[in-house]
């Protein structure tokens, strides 16, 4: 079996450390990483193409300052991303913006020079099924699922960017009202959704829009990759992924080879004919297929193409062409002067993939960092863990395991018939005793002596069944509360982070609260899992 490469990452294994040497636990290892990032600047028209999308965003007078800051010479940036999940998609997106805002915050302050958080809106992908559920947790405990119809054969693999939402998703939204007024700010994230979230709108707008709103405070800068100007940026990458397929794909399975020598797999696969650049042959608006070499030339579901139409291709029109999850950093980190990329377990091991990519293109490798790992606890799931007598933490344990530890039936109660045969055995053994000196007083007093017996019996048979259904009872109120705290924390034995988005939590407590004890709980280095208390 494989090894964990994030666990061991994280604990600054030797395996992984060889393949993968950044130290995101040491402050020493982030001074570095801000001061080589320092050295970088924007890459020419960045700044305005910035500015444009900041423009079209809900007002921000931090986040316009933060993209004028980038012109300042040693700005860095902290750069995280997501695809455009459905309300957020889970609550990790959220996670990963605030660690973002927490330690751009922190280097700033730390060298006292401007350090920037930057979202990268994965508007490239084409994945709809990924993105196009929420799972919610209702206030009655229970979770609801709101889903946007499956795409059609004519749109799978169409870049989000070239999607819209369709005319459902104003009965998601309403649906989600319905169960979000029953909260304190139910309303106000209502309304923030419905604002975003409009038939005919692409994903991506809705989701940088809610995005926008909610990190307004915090000059939380958006980037979508999918437009114009920015792929006239990229293609330079993409250009050099194209011509230089080959030791790209060299370099890449190289690297397996050494990942699976140190009992790691590759988090993302290769292959070594596929190209790590996609192309729309029909045009931008058209589905994106990874190039995978053919002769001297590439295939595609629309032909064959060769190297030299490609490059024309790129050159009359870049939004032909579009990243896969192995070259988007290495756009990145062209384009910015990245001081740290913030990643889930999963972005953290495939950026083990990438130092010989990184090499190749005379880039430096930034900080990979973990985002916040937490769990949310809030007041009804605090009644839960008092009335079961548990932690946070035990719901990561073994279901069963919890079951046993909070099994409510009295110590002092035993079973149903040995306590029969305790409470009744004496009456018994007495009234055996007396009978044959009452039958000697009076015959008669027989029939009296063993209806007494059945009299005793038939108390203690009711005594006995009323305590066993009020331990039933209460059994069953355990197991109960138990449902609702791993429906709450364990969702399905998953991390409520990776099921559940914000509209809830942020409906409980308020959309500006969360964010703000989501940045503050993001602060420290530490990616062990924390309980929040909201």
């Amino acid at each position: 079996m494989a090894s964990d490469f994030f666990a061991s990452f994280i604990a600054g294994e030797p395996p992984a450390r060889a393949l993968l040497p950044v130290r995101p636990l040491d402050e020493e290892a982030w001074d570095a990483a801000v001061g080589h990032a320092a050295q970088r600047r924007p890459a020419d028209g960045l700044l305005e193409e910035l500015s444009r999308q900041a423009a079209e965003l809900p007002a921000s007078p931090s986040r316009d300052r933060n993209v004028e800051l980038l012109g300042r010479t040693g700005t860095t940036v902290v750069v995280t991303g997501q695809q455009m999940g459905l309300f957020l998609g889970p609550l990790y997106t959220l996670y990963k913006a605030a660690t973002a805002v927490a330690r751009a915050r922190w280097l700033s302050e730390r060298h006292g020079r401007p350090c920037v958080p930057l979202f990268w809106l994965q508007t490239e992908d084409h994945d709809w099924a990924e993105i196009a559920r929420a799972e919610v947790l209702l206030p009655s405990g229970r979770r609801a699922s709101f889903e946007l119809p499956a795409e059609t054969p004519e749109q799978a693999r169409l870049s989000l960017a070239q999607r819209t939402l369709p005319k459902e998703v104003a009965s998601l939204t309403s649906a989600l009202d319905d169960v979000l007024q029953a909260l304190p700010h139910g309303s106000e994230v209502s309304a923030l959704l419905a604002r975003h979230y409009r038939a005919g709108s692409p994903p991506g707008v809705a989701f940088a829009g809610v995005l926008a709103e909610l990190f307004a405070a915090d000059g939380l800068v958006l980037l979508d990759p999918r437009t114009p100007a920015m792929a006239r940026l990229a293609a330079p990458v993409l250009r050099r992924a194209i011509a230089e397929h080959e030791p790209i794909a060299a370099a890449l399975l190289e690297r397996a080879h050494a990942l699976g020598e140190q009992g790691f797999t590759e988090q993302v696969h290769t292959r070594p004919d596929a190209a790590l650049a996609f192309f729309h042959p029909r045009g931008p608006a058209g589905p994106r297929y990874r190039l995978a070499a053919a002769g001297a030339g590439f295939a595609t579901p629309a032909g064959p193409v060769s190297r030299a139409e490609l490059f024309a291709c790129l050159e009359q029109d870049p939004l032909c062409f579009s990243t896969s999850a192995l070259l988007r950093p290495l756009v990145q980190d062209t384009l910015l002067p990245t001081a740290a990329y913030i990643g889930g377990p999963a972005e953290c091991a495939y950026f083990a993939q990438l130092p010989p990519l990184y090499s190749l293109f005379g880039l430096r490798m930034p900080m990979v960092a973990p985002r916040a790992r937490l769990r949310l606890v809030d007041e009804r799931v605090r009644g839960l863990l008092a009335g079961l007598g548990l932690r946070p933490e035990d719901a990561d344990r073994p279901r069963e395991e919890v079951s046993a530890q909070v099994q409510v039936r009295p110590a002092w109660l035993p079973p149903a018939e040995w306590l029969r045969a305790r409470l009744l055995g004496p009456v018994e053994r007495e009234l055996e005793a007396l009978l044959p000196h009452a039958v000697r007083l009076e015959p008669r007093l027989e029939r009296n002596v063993r209806k007494t017996r059945a009299h005793v019996a038939h108390g203690i048979d009711k005594l006995v069944s009323k305590l066993e259904r009020a331990a039933h009872a209460q059994d069953r109120v355990a197991a109960e509360r138990l449902e609702h705290l791993f429906t709450a924390l364990r969702p399905g034995g998953l991390p409520q982070e990776r099921v559940y988005a914000f509209p809830s939590v942020a409906a409980s407590v308020g959309p500006r609260a969360l964010v703000k004890a989501l940045v503050e709980a993001a602060r420290p280095l530490s990616p062990e899992v924390r309980s929040l208390q909201l």
